[in-house]
């Protein structure tokens, strides 16, 4: 039967699929020790940063000098001289400071799931939330196991894997907000592209932010011990807010090109 189909999918997935999931869940500094970022982040940045702050003053000093011909002065030269050096700084140490970030943020996600972890007794881990999907068999009748069991196990697997594709997408959003941010910085030198800098940083922390929110999110059904007619919608919908808070996260690069 269907309902059969679907139990013995949601095993087969949910076996390899919460331990996957832990995995890219939380992003600390160890992600600067893999591939791609180990070998980028040992790249000189030096000399990338400097030709590409020298192709801006360049561009910058032709307007410059066809501005005297026009009779048009351009305001606070010097000004943008010391940015260009400030900006320039920041560039070269970009991936520190990515990191120093990461740090910052894996901190506070530690601090917030060992306070909730107090409370429940265990780690707070998708892993723990396969038990107490588990734990649902139990509590639904033998009157209604057929069709509660089907909804169940079809409504998990869809939206567990769709989570993992969110993740994995997160994951790379991540590190490639990493290897890119030297550039991002330089685009502070025109003004036309400013906002394209300001987007990439929303990208970046609302998606460091997400492992925090997800852990938030997590803990109510991990914590739930209710009966069955709370029980699993508490387990459902924390799933399905769990997976539409990851997806807003890869929309935000949509929403602002509309």
């Amino acid at each position: 039967s269907i309902n059969e189909v679907l139990n013995r999918l949601s095993i087969s997935l949910r076996s390899n699929i919460y331990s996957v999931i832990d995995k890219i869940a939380n992003i600390d500094v160890s992600l600067f020790e893999k591939e791609p970022l180990k070998s980028i982040c040992n790249t000189n940045l030096l000399y990338i940063v400097l030709t590409l702050i020298w192709a801006i003053i360049v561009a910058i000093a032709v307007k410059y000098v066809l501005n005297l011909y026009s009779d048009i002065a351009i305001s606070k030269i010097y000004f943008y001289i010391l940015k260009c050096v400030v900006i320039g700084i920041i560039s070269i140490n970009s991936y520190s400071i990515c990191k120093e970030i990461i740090k910052i943020n894996n901190l506070l996600t530690q601090i917030v799931a060992s306070s909730l972890e107090e409370r429940i007794g265990s780690s707070i881990e998708y892993k723990f939330l396969d038990d107490n999907i588990d734990s649902i068999d139990e509590l639904i009748s033998s009157k209604d196991k057929l069709s509660l069991n089907g909804v169940k196990d079809g409504i998990v697997c869809f939206y567990m894997i769709s989570l993992l594709v969110l993740l994995s997408l997160r994951y790379v959003i991540v590190i490639s907000c990493i290897i890119i941010s030297p550039v991002m910085c330089i685009l502070l030198l025109v003004p036309n592209l400013n906002n394209y800098f300001y987007t990439y940083i929303k990208v970046f922390i609302y998606n460091l932010l997400l492992q925090n929110i997800n852990i938030l999110i997590l803990y109510i059904p991990i914590s739930a011990k209710t009966e069955k007619s709370v029980f699993l919608p508490i387990i459902i919908g924390s799933i399905v807010l769990i997976y539409n808070v990851n997806k807003k996260a890869g929309s935000i690069i949509y929403e602002k090109k509309n």
